[in-house]
């Protein structure tokens, strides 16, 4: 049938972020002559975002077998890879063999660098980190950098900071937030490791116990959040071209007292995912957060001796109580397994984006520079709600770039390079941060002598 005769992009995992993704693909088939086949571990997933469309295709993906997966990679004329990130070396691997080029929203990890040089020599293109954060957050800094610089302009500070949080009219829980992304990634993120970062010409480290007390106001759309550092900033002066540059901080934005209590999980072990334990059935949550608080503690509750030991206030207490810890009458499903699961089986639940709910992303960068003997400072903002749970802004802002990579890829004229790559140059952030913003994912940028 005709559909041989069309170029073929296969995707790889069909979770939350891989709705606009999916929709963007399907819409654009007719135009750009092209199929769409999508895999997940879950068919009906799968089903569900290809729905009836005469150009796209289903199947199922096998967590113990790639013996599909790999011919379904060697049949296709793109891959876009979402599954977890632990996964993509493996799919990139038998692409360049095929001589298949791969999309995937991760951060580039050791072993997929190291396929570097046979992407090059299959003349093949492995794009990374092209979703948001990483993504459009490298793409609207580097533009704003290279004009800076192109310009005469000597840069002294670039912070950075970017939050997947709820909209302000389904906002209504005191933490200030609901997930729209993978829950597992949620709690992981917040562990908070040791943060390291360039401040005033200092190198520094927050170790974790003080991550999520290094808080910076952030006002984004005419609304305050709070960042706090991640936990690598300092690879940025390679990835930016930024060495010898006094302050370098990126950061994740998360709503008013977010960080405080979290700051309390962190502290009592709650989002540890390195040791498995077990608790006998029934038990509540009150005494699986008992667990977690030494013996000989003063208080008469459970609450009460974590406040103390904590020396917490009672608001942010109240978030933790909010969330369930110390509910007598309820308790986790899972009995065993690490402290970081047991929680995620909670946020998920507490943090749900509830039917008619919307999500919110927003992101921030302040560039300060040097210019014809003045200081002077740009700031650059993104502020995108999402339209409902399945289209959300997390998956817009996720997904779109790769979409429209895919096509510039396929449909021409290229990016013009082999390799693994990460979109930091004018070839890729000047047409993709175009049709963004003609998709309504806009930067407004403000200029100012400081």
């Amino acid at each position: 049938m005709y559909l041989a005769t069309m170029k073929s992009i296969l995707v790889l995992g069909a979770g939350r972020s891989s709705s606009s993704l999916i929709r963007r693909l399907l819409e654009r088939t007719v135009e750009c002559d092209w199929k769409v086949v999508v895999g997940d571990i879950d068919l009906d997933v799968a089903k569900s975002k290809v729905g009836e469309h005469e150009r796209g295709e289903a199947f199922e993906l096998s967590s113990e077998n790639n013996a599909e997966r790999d011919k379904r990679i060697a049949e296709s004329d793109l891959v876009l890879s979402m599954v977890p990130a632990f996964l993509h070396t493996s799919v990139a691997r038998v692409a360049i063999a095929n001589g298949v080029p791969v999309i995937t929203p991760s951060y580039v990890s050791p072993e997929m660098k190291s396929l570097d040089k046979d992407a090059k020599e299959a003349g093949v293109l492995v794009l990374n980190e092209i979703g948001l954060d990483p993504g459009i957050d490298h793409m609207s800094a580097m533009k704003v950098i290279d004009e800076i610089q192109s310009e005469g302009g000597r840069l002294i500070g670039f912070e950075s900071y970017c939050g997947g949080l709820v909209a302000p009219d389904s906002d209504d829980n005191p933490w200030h937030y609901k997930i729209s992304w993978n829950p597992r990634n949620v709690v992981l993120a917040g562990q908070g490791g040791s943060a390291t970062f360039k401040e005033d010409g200092v190198v520094k480290l927050e170790p974790p116990s003080r991550v999520f007390q290094k808080l910076r106001p952030v006002e984004v759309n005419g609304r305050m959040y709070m960042g706090y550092p991640n936990r690598d900033s300092l690879s940025y002066q390679e990835t930016y071209g930024l060495k010898g540059i006094d302050t370098l901080i990126r950061g994740t934005l998360r709503g008013e007292g977010y960080c405080e209590s979290w700051d309390l999980l962190v502290r009592l072990g709650l989002v540890s995912d390195d040791v498995k334990l077990s608790w006998k059935e029934g038990v509540s949550w009150n005494d699986w957060t008992k667990t977690f608080v030494p013996a000989g503690v003063e208080g008469g509750s459970v609450k009460a001796q974590a406040q103390n030991m904590l020396n917490a206030s009672d608001e942010d207490m109240g978030r933790l109580e909010w969330l369930g810890l110390f509910d007598e009458d309820h308790g986790p499903t899972m009995h065993e397994g690490t402290p970081a699961q047991i929680l995620q089986t909670l946020i998920e639940h507490k943090w749900e984006l509830a039917e008619g709910d919307r999500d919110l992303i927003v992101m921030w960068h302040r560039f300060e520079f040097e210019k014809d003997g003045k200081l002077q400072e740009i700031t650059s903002e993104l502020y995108l709600e999402g339209v409902d749970q399945t289209f959300t802004g997390m998956s817009d802002t996720v997904g779109l770039p790769m979409a429209l990579a895919a096509e510039y890829m396929l449909v021409g004229p290229g990016f013009g390079d082999t390799g693994v790559n990460v979109p930091v140059t004018p070839n890729y952030y000047n047409p993709l941060l175009k049709q963004l913003d003609e998709l309504g994912i806009t930067f407004i940028e403000k200029h100012r002598y400081v």
